[in-house]
């Protein structure tokens, strides 16, 4: 798992920057063109990867800010991903960020890890870093974290290697500190301000890109070395959208910190040689919280898992191409943001009584000034009551939201974004010949609004 990293970051997606190790995964395996994960912010999306559910059902829908919050984080009760494969006999790990919850009573050794070497906050200094953990024995971390995340994942395999082991890899990369491996403490600048999207860091940021597509190609090398490809299935995501350090123009609108596309639609590659076609692209609607059934059912343990999971498994479609049954899904990032719906191509955003509606088949980028569907439902609003409308009928269309000056936007153009064919029945030509996803039922907005929304437990 990358921190931050967006798909404009990569050429993979027609981004700034070639990561040759991650593009190889993906001309090995499926790449997804459709995946999200549960927020666009790092607590909520790893809350919910963890226990396969909304992060609201567990009371984490913001940034948990380390010792700044002690009474947040992930309770040691929950069933989480790492309990089900360590109760099954799995050796498991955590190398690197963790992120939802600072004290010891939210470690990941009472969430499932036998081992766990990392990063607690969200952040960290890159060189020198002393909220990092062995468990729960404090230490001040010395190196660079990159390579201390990489390090510790290959040597976990040497000696895991013939037992059944599932390892989460989660790098703090890109994320600021925007920091090298030449930025070490006494060599940096006075006045340098290492956390800022600027022209200065660029150069950095690819580095450390660079780095992460180092680090993902040296845990294959070890899986090869060790003879584990065969049997070993490697799933690659970023936690959240971008912050806006790539200067091509964008294909999502937004970045982190947003419910439009690029805040939640990630990069996403899965890679197992021989049980995953090679050169696949799916066009599935996906999110990380689906990846708990679905690793737990690859693995043939799905026997296990809570009875109460949000999360759907996606292993067939995987393994055999199945086609993903349609599903609304929520994003909430309240209450800072409100809620976001999507319902096939349909995409609606409610911030109090702010509403926005958005077709994603046409509309990836920027939707147009007055969206049909949003004037048939005026129109319809105004016809119910001439003097005042019900709060259920405050649609408008939508604005863009001022981007503050840092994050280098640019002039919008409308853009589709291929879809992939599907992959059931695929025809010989491949998926070359491309089919449009079918449009759905039109969303009927009073119902949503009257839908319960997942609430903390």
């Amino acid at each position: 798992m990358a921190d931050d990293l967006g798909r404009r970051d990569m050429a993979l997606y027609d981004g700034w920057v070639e990561l040759p190790r991650i593009e190889r995964m993906a001309e090995q395996g499926m790449t997804f063109t459709d995946f999200h994960t549960n927020s666009s912010v790092c607590s909520p999306t790893r809350a919910a990867f963890y226990t396969g559910r909304y992060q609201q059902r567990v009371g984490i829908v913001d940034v948990v800010v380390g010792a700044r919050e002690p009474d947040s984080g992930l309770p040691a009760h929950l069933p989480t991903l790492g309990k089900v494969f360590q109760q099954n006999g799995y050796a498991t790990a955590l190398f690197g960020k963790w992120h939802v919850g600072f004290q010891d009573e939210y470690n990941p050794v009472h969430h499932g890890f036998d081992e766990f070497i990392g990063l607690l906050n969200g952040a960290g200094d890159f060189h020198v870093e002393d909220d990092w953990r062995n468990g729960l024995q404090p230490f001040t971390m010395r190196g660079y974290a990159t390579d201390k995340i990489t390090n510790d994942s290959i040597d976990f395999i040497a000696r895991h290697q013939g037992e059944p082991f599932f390892l989460v890899v989660s790098h703090q990369t890109p994320h600021n500190p925007y920091q090298t491996r030449a930025d070490t403490p006494e060599s940096r600048q006075a006045g340098w301000r290492q956390n800022r999207v600027s022209d200065e860091n660029r150069p950095r940021y690819i580095e450390m890109l660079k780095d992460l597509d180092n680090s993902v190609g040296a845990i294959l090398d070890q899986l090869q070395a060790t003879g584990l490809t065969d049997n070993t299935l490697i799933f690659f995501l970023s936690d959240n959208g971008d912050v806006g350090m790539s200067p091509v123009e964008r294909k999502l609108r937004g970045t982190k910190f947003g419910h439009y596309e690029g805040g939640h639609r990630v990069p996403a590659v899965a890679w197992w040689p021989g049980k995953i076609p090679a050169a696949t692209e799916s066009d599935a609607f996906l999110l990380g919280f689906d990846l708990f059934p679905t690793f737990t059912e690859v693995a043939g343990i799905s026997g296990d898992n809570p009875n109460n999971l949000d999360g759907r498994s996606f292993a067939d479609h995987l393994l055999d191409q199945a086609p993903v049954p349609q599903r609304d899904i929520f994003f909430g990032y309240e209450p800072k943001l409100g809620t976001a719906m999507r319902r096939g191509p349909w995409k609606m955003i409610l911030n109090e009584d702010d509403v926005q509606l958005y077709n994603l088949d046409k509309y990836l980028k920027k939707p147009p000034t007055s969206p049909a569907k949003i004037r048939n439902w005026s129109s319809r609003c105004a016809q119910r009551s001439s003097t005042s409308r019900p709060p259920s009928c405050r649609v408008h269309s939508p604005r863009k939201r001022p981007s503050p000056d840092w994050q280098n936007s640019h002039p919008a153009k409308y853009t589709r974004q291929p879809v992939a064919c599907p992959l059931a029945g695929r025809p010989a030509g491949g998926c070359n010949n491309r089919n449009t996803l079918k449009t759905a039922t039109p969303l009927d907005k009073r119902a949503h609004h009257q839908q319960q929304l997942p609430q903390p437990l």
